[in-house]
């Protein structure tokens, strides 16, 4: 078969290779031989092999890559070292969310114990802040801040915000117990003096009220109603009063679409210059409240049902100059706000390893999630309301929450693996050359981390490089009634390639301390540093893998003092839309009452990294620049000197 076809006898006729033979000839199997030269179709084999067929209609295939019986038989050994190969190969099996994700979600060795979270631990420390007085805004009268020292007090199993004048002081000049529906604010910063901003916190105890209106993600009975808006239009035009008379009935029988107003009582005011002490003040606070008792004592009746969740995600990362990670810590909050009539029970479904192929709930109680991604739950603690014998025995979370109060549910730590890429990458160094110093920094965002979630944005990015309190005047401008900061000069990336030929001599474009190819940038003295700011990377209609320069440029006089120490760490915070530290999903939300009420989850993740600064020696001007540099004659110099002095006079 594998051999070419003999030639025919020499004075055989044509016409007996045709198909116009003798009866004989048309009886029998006719075979056609072609040529492997001539140009051929051929149609890949289907995965099931078809019933046999006479065979007449057989084609030969001479194809080594589509017929493995010839390329087993073929002499060039190449030819079938590829369709063996060929034909071994195997598609991927796919997974449940029809993907693997690109690195594992979790670090499988548990060898080593968890390190405690940052600022989770209050040792009786006081710190020193502003406190905002009188506590309630009027009209007639202005506030002002006054000096004072705080600390926390246990009083019978109730933390207490105890306020001193001096730190030497034994009885408070005032005090605030905290109860479960306190809450604290997010950082902020305000104008404090003539030289600069101040960091603010405030405890508040806020309450809701139910009013017309729609908040974002409550969109059920105005959908509704806005449907039959068009057909009421007509209705109205057309002088149709049973079309009138019907959609009046319809908005009766839904009612108004209702919201849930905060109302915010603020309690306390307080300020400080070190946004550390703030951050632990913040933190110390949230942990006292979380472990508080809260109980649900009455029963209630709302028109609109409601339940909101959000699950936080808090990732710490300590980095060194090269990139690697030398330290990651995470952790996940997941907080609940609930408006619910009666007395109901709620059990929560999270995508806990253990509970995968157990979970038996209700159509209307499932949360549309993405992907199906299993976690795995570490030192897992609960709030009051949460029934942990339950959880211990099914692993299954059932509370039933106080009514109108924004509390901490549960959180759970996580090992983030070690091989995994992470969302905002930055390099920064410092050039040192003479008396100029430069500092430079890079921020690249990768590909997102999988298809089904697509490209998540870095949102709120803060860069902050602190600056050698020596070297702030030369980033202060004084103004009319205060002290402002230089700002930064946006220039796009790139250089232009041997652009130092065409300038030679020439004198370049004036230089601005400050430059940046995305955000802004200005000195904070409040945060006694350099912060850049980026609202949102990556823009709209940018993609990733996109390089963002922020460059500083100092000049240092022969009077400017050089510390012996220059900033070795520069610090970045921002957020993303979604948790995808630790892959937790908020799979489904079960309540005891009838009728299921509105669910709103959110998914949040803060970022904290500490990036180690590389310092280096920079190098002098371009020889070619040097090289072709003009000095200025002397008695030029001379001359405009004379020119000066005469002038003066």
């Amino acid at each position: 078969m594998t051999a070419p076809p003999p030639a025919p006898p020499r004075g055989t006729p044509s016409h007996s290779l045709s198909n116009q033979g003798s009866e004989e000839e048309k009886e029998g199997i006719g075979i056609v031989i072609r040529s492997q030269l001539e140009k051929t179709t051929f149609t890949l084999p289907p995965a099931l092999a078809p019933p046999p067929k006479p065979v007449e209609s057989v084609p030969v295939s001479t194809n080594p890559f589509l017929d493995p019986i010839f390329a087993a038989k073929s002499p060039d050994p190449h030819v079938g070292f590829v369709a063996a190969h060929m034909g071994a190969y195997k598609r991927p099996e796919r997974t449940d969310s029809q993907e693997t994700p690109p690195t594992p979600l979790f670090d499988e060795d548990v060898s080593q114990p968890l390190e405690n979270f940052p600022r989770t631990s209050y040792e009786g420390k006081i710190w020193e802040m502003q406190l905002r007085q009188p506590a309630k805004k009027k009209i007639t009268s202005q506030r002002f801040w006054k000096k004072v020292f705080v600390k926390f007090l246990m009083q019978n199993n109730i933390p207490v915000i105890q306020l001193f004048t001096n730190k030497e002081d034994k009885d408070p000049f005032q005090e605030l117990p905290l109860q479960p529906c306190y809450s604290v604010s997010d950082i902020s910063a305000q104008q404090f003096d003539q030289f600069g901003k101040i960091f603010t916190v405030k405890v508040q105890y806020i309450f809701y009220k139910e009013r017309p209106g729609v908040r974002p993600g409550q969109v059920t009975k105005a959908e509704r109603l806005t449907s039959r808006l068009q057909q009421f239009a007509v209705s109205a035009i057309a002088g149709d009063y049973a079309g009138v008379k019907e959609f009046g009935s319809d908005l009766k029988k839904l009612g108004i679409p209702v919201e849930h107003a905060p109302q915010i009582s603020e309690l306390l005011k307080l300020g400080s210059q070190s946004y550390e002490d703030l951050k632990e003040f913040s933190c110390a606070i949230e942990e006292f409240l979380f472990y508080m008792p809260a109980v649900r004592d009455r029963a209630l009746t709302y028109k609109t049902e409601e339940v909101q969740l959000t699950a936080v995600d808090e990732f710490y990362v300590e980095q060194d100059k090269i990139g690697r990670i030398q330290r990651q810590i995470a952790r996940v909050r997941v907080f609940a706000l609930a408006f619910l009539s009666g007395m109901p029970d709620l059990e929560l479904g999270v995508n806990d390893l253990p509970r995968q192929g157990k979970e038996v709930v209700g159509r209307h109680d499932i949360i549309p999630v993405i992907t199906e991604e299993w976690i795995r739950l570490e030192d897992v603690e609960f709030h009051s309301c949460v029934s942990k014998n339950e959880f211990d025995e099914t692993r299954t979370i059932k509370f039933r929450p106080p009514d109108a109060c924004y509390i901490e549910l549960f959180r759970f730590r996580i090992r983030p693996p070690k091989n995994r890429e992470l969302p905002l990458q930055i390099r920064s160094q410092i050039i040192t050359t003479g008396t100029k110093i430069e500092i430079r920094s890079d921020i690249l965002i990768p590909g997102f981390i999988s298809r089904k979630y697509g490209q998540i944005p870095c949102e709120d990015i803060a860069v902050r490089f602190p600056i050698p309190e020596c070297w702030i005047y030369l980033f202060r401008v004084e103004k009319h009634f205060k002290y402002g900061s230089i700002k930064a000069s946006h220039r796009r990336t790139g250089k232009i390639k041997g652009i130092e030929r065409f300038l030679g001599a020439v004198e370049t474009l004036e230089q601005t301390p400050l430059e940046v190819s995305s955000g802004t940038a200005k000195y904070e003295h409040h945060h006694k540093a350099i912060v850049w700011r980026i609202p949102k990377l990556p823009k709209e209609g940018q993609g990733s893998y996109t390089t963002h320069t922020f460059v500083c440029r100092i000049n240092l006089t022969a009077f400017d003092q050089i510390p012996e120490k220059l900033p070795s760490h520069c610090y970045v915070e921002f957020t993303m839309p979604a948790t995808n530290v630790s892959h937790v999903t908020l799979r489904s939300l079960s309540v005891t009452n009838p009728d299921p009420p509105e669910k709103y989850v959110r998914y949040l993740s803060r970022h904290e990294y500490a990036v180690e600064m590389e310092h280096t020696q920079g190098q002098g001007p371009n020889a070619y620049v040097t090289a072709t540099q003009v000095d200025k004659p002397p008695e030029l110099q001379t001359s405009v000197k004379e020119e000066s002095d005469s002038d003066s006079d």
